[in-house]
């Protein structure tokens, strides 16, 4: 079941957003450092509590997943006015990945989009992140601006 996250689900969510940033700092060691857990908990409590954003979960008796959604309005002179669901964060739990959890959350959250008068679903992904982009690349996303980067 797909649902909206409130702050009892702050331990759990604790666990997989730590799972998630671990998992950063071991394809990209270079960008990423592992704070403390307090950290993990102090931010999603930011979440949790922010009208801003949105966390859905997907709860089986227990929380495998979970997405965090911005709901934002694109309204300047240069641009056609837009609304889109940005994708902040989108996690799966490393034993439940490749069982369809990931794929009806993602489509909780572009329904969630739809709902809210969005015209498209964006998020940003590190590009060494290869089973995610594998991912989103089913799910139907292409990329809309690339970021480069060189080292030196």
């Amino acid at each position: 079941m797909i649902r909206i996250a409130d702050i009892s689900d702050l331990e759990r969510l604790t666990e997989l957003f730590t799972e998630l940033h671990r998992h950063h700092v071991e394809i990209k060691p270079e960008t990423f450092i592992m704070p403390g857990r307090e950290w993990f908990s102090e931010k999603l409590s930011e979440i949790l509590n922010d009208s801003g954003q949105t966390t859905l979960v997907y709860d089986s008796g227990e929380i495998n997943a979970y997405a965090v959604v911005k709901i934002m309005d694109v309204n300047t002179v240069e641009k056609i006015p837009r609304r889109m669901c940005y994708i902040d964060c989108f996690a799966v739990s490393e034993g439940c990945r490749r069982r369809g959890i990931g794929t009806e959350l993602f489509n909780a959250v572009k329904a969630f989009g739809r709902e809210n008068g969005c015209t498209s679903v964006q998020l940003g992904v590190c590009a060494s992140n290869t089973d995610a982009v594998r991912f989103y690349e089913k799910m139907g996303l292409v990329p809309r601006t690339i970021q480069m980067e060189k080292r030196i």
